[in-house]
């Protein structure tokens, strides 16, 4: 009988010794679960602030192709502005140029018209008839 209650003590420090390592066992997994359960929000959050970046990138990807356009746009209407103003520049110094040509002319026949006299002298002829006639 005494074996048995050995038996039985033993019997029942095994039990206690298996209860105590399950109850660790089940305590580090519950520890393990709740890491776990933080890690997969943790990854959760990430790809949420990660499709959110994605979407803002989007955003400024499309808000940066706008603004290239504008600024082609830009320069198109620049250039074509300083092609007009090369155009008005030149029909501008081709309009001095002749206004100049004009005014050298007209300076011209002014001289010239100065140095000739306005009207030409009469000369008086006389009637030869009237002198032939009156000899006879």
């Amino acid at each position: 009988m005494i074996y048995a209650l050995i038996a039985l003590i033993i019997a029942g420090v095994v039990i206690a010794l298996l209860a105590i390592i399950v109850y660790i066992v089940i305590r580090r997994n519950s520890r393990l679960e709740r890491e776990r359960k933080l890690d997969v929000y943790a990854i959760e959050s990430e790809l949420a602030g990660k499709e959110a970046l994605k979407a803002e990138n989007g955003k400024l990807q499309a808000e940066c192709k706008r603004l290239s356009d504008y600024s082609v746009e830009l320069l198109n209407a620049r250039v074509q502005f300083e092609h007009e103003a090369l155009r008005l520049q030149q029909e501008l110094h081709y309009a001095i140029k002749e206004r100049n040509e004009l005014e050298a002319r007209n300076t011209a026949l002014s001289r010239t018209l100065e140095a000739q006299p306005t009207m030409p002298a009469k000369r008086v002829r006389k009637n030869t008839a009237q002198t032939t006639g009156d000899a006879s």
